[in-house]
């Protein structure tokens, strides 16, 4: 295995420490906290699953500099969050295209009827 492998897969392994820590804290909280939990629990496994060594999504480099961060993880969901709103706007094109696509069946389904 080489370096850079290795490096990917430390960093990885502590974001997994990390994520693993946080659904522990989350375990212990009452039904309320656990729900409120719910949002930054779904974003850092996808956080998480962006970073399998194997995938080298990202430069070396960058991935030598999240590992410096004593969370990496907590890191780049807190800049998330700065930005949140690609989450509402991926949802909203979504909702837009299935609207579409229902729309447009439902008018073949009008037309093959006329016929």
């Amino acid at each position: 295995m080489n370096n850079e492998m290795k490096i990917r897969e430390e960093v990885y392994n502590k974001m997994e420490q990390e994520y693993n820590n946080f659904i522990e804290k989350v375990k212990l909280k009452t039904p309320e906290e656990i729900i409120q939990s719910s949002y930054e629990k779904v974003c850092k496994e996808e956080i998480l699953g962006d970073f399998y060594p194997e995938y080298e999504h990202y430069d070396i480099q960058k991935i030598k500099a999240l590992n410096k961060c004593e969370e990496p993880l907590d890191e780049i969901y807190q800049e998330w969050l700065k930005d949140d709103g690609g989450l509402h706007q991926a949802m909203e094109d979504s909702i837009y295209d299935t609207l579409a696509t229902l729309e447009k069946e439902q008018k073949e389904k009008n037309k093959s009827r006329e016929r």
